[in-house]
């Protein structure tokens, strides 16, 4: 892969930016730790990074719970850096729905992510969503996040303005709420 700067053709070696986005993130992680560690302690997270501001709605009568997070899951992390992304991911999402757990009952959840993503040439597929649904189900929505019990689905747009929108509905109820969700912007 080549990529032209300053008017010269430079080779790109896939493998270095991809050590250099690890890096990237495990430094960011890093800083999130500790600056943010009231997680693991199971206390409410400090609001110090943005990504930690979790926005929870319940929606259509409590039959919709909408989460907003103010980032996306990050793409090709291994290593350390992707144990603290996952970690940071599940207890954001745990800790949010904490606060409308005892408002709502699922027995078998569908659960649509809604990416936002900063390029217009995202391959969606290379998000990680796992924590999230770990996040859920650590959360106490669901008894368990196996396949009698939660199912997923997800689309992506740009935006300039990254963020990840998570509906969970009542699996039976897809055909009439999925619409809607998809209608919106």
């Amino acid at each position: 892969m080549e990529k032209e700067i300053m008017g010269n053709k430079v080779p790109l070696d896939f493998n270095h930016l991809l050590l250099c986005y690890n890096a990237i993130e495990k430094a960011r992680m890093e800083l999130y730790w500790a600056v943010n560690n009231s997680i693991k302690a199971g206390l409410r997270p400090s609001n110090v990074l943005p990504a930690d501001d979790v926005q929870v709605e319940l929606l259509d009568n409590n039959e919709i719970v909408k989460l907003t997070v103010p980032d996306h899951p990050p793409k090709y992390v291994t290593g350390s850096a992707r144990t603290a992304v996952k970690e940071r991911w599940i207890n954001n999402i745990a800790y949010s729905l904490t606060a409308i757990k005892n408002k709502v009952s699922f027995n078998h959840i569908f659960v649509f992510i809604k990416f936002y993503l900063p390029s217009k040439y995202s391959d969606v597929d290379n998000s990680d969503i796992k924590p999230i649904i770990d996040g859920i189900k650590y959360a106490g929505i669901v008894p368990d996040d196996n396949y009698k019990h939660i199912s997923f689905g997800f689309n992506a747009r740009y935006s300039k303005n990254p963020k990840t929108e998570i509906y969970l509905l009542e699996y039976e109820k897809i055909p009439e709420k999925l619409f809607k969700i998809l209608q919106q912007s």
